[in-house]
Formats: C-alpha cells, sequence, structure tokens
C-alpha cells in the first residue's frame, strides 16, 4: 500500500499528515481506508498530500467524499495539501475541485 504518514504534529496541534503515493484505485483503497479509520480518532486536522498519486479512478474519489464527510461529522478539518496533475484533471472532469481545499497544485 502506499500511503504513508509524511508528518504528525505533536497532539496540542492534532495534526496528521497523509501522503498517497502511486496509486488511488480499487485495487488499493480498502487497506487505505482501514489505516486511515484507525487515525481518525487521534488528529483533529488531516491533510492529504497527493501529489505523487499517478493513478486515480472513482474509488479513490469515493474515498475523499467519505474521508471529507466523516472528518464533518466529527468536526474535523481536512485539506488536500497538493495534488497531481492525474489527480486534478479527475476533480475537473467530475466538476469536484472547488469541493476541495487544496494547498499547493503539482
Amino acid at each position: 500500500m502506499a500511503l504513508n504518514m509524511k508528518t504528525v504534529s505533536n497532539s496540542t496541534e492534532g495534526l496528521c499528515t497523509l501522503v498517497v503515493e502511486e496509486e488511488m484505485t480499487i485495487y488499493v483503497i480498502e487497506p487505505m481506508k482501514q489505516t486511515i479509520t484507525t487515525l481518525l480518532d487521534s488528529y483533529d486536522c488531516f491533510e492529504l498530500d497527493l501529489s505523487g498519486v499517478e493513478e486515480i479512478d472513482t474509488a479513490g474519489i469515493q474515498l475523499l467524499f467519505a474521508l471529507e464527510g466523516e472528518l464533518k461529522r466529527r468536526n474535523k478539518t481536512f485539506k488536500l495539501n497538493a495534488v497531481s496533475s492525474e489527480v486534478t484533471k479527475l476533480l475537473k472532469t467530475y466538476g469536484i475541485g472547488e469541493r476541495f481545499p487544496i494547498g499547493d497544485v503539482a
């Protein structure tokens, strides 16, 4: 699985930054979802770095929607801090680019 914790701030700040490398497809989403789920109670703010994503499909987009919804439900924050051109292209294709706050576009 290509999901790594890049940086985790101390517990007072409650920030978790996750880096997704290679792909966000139906073939890797379930273990990725399970890993993220184990972290939800431990942090208040989540950032995803998708700058290394080479391939993304609708399962990857569904994971983003599910994560966004769950974090809103828990009153936690979520943003994409970087995205690859593949992610940008798919977000634009589906017309949902404005839905996800993005820091840097790769």
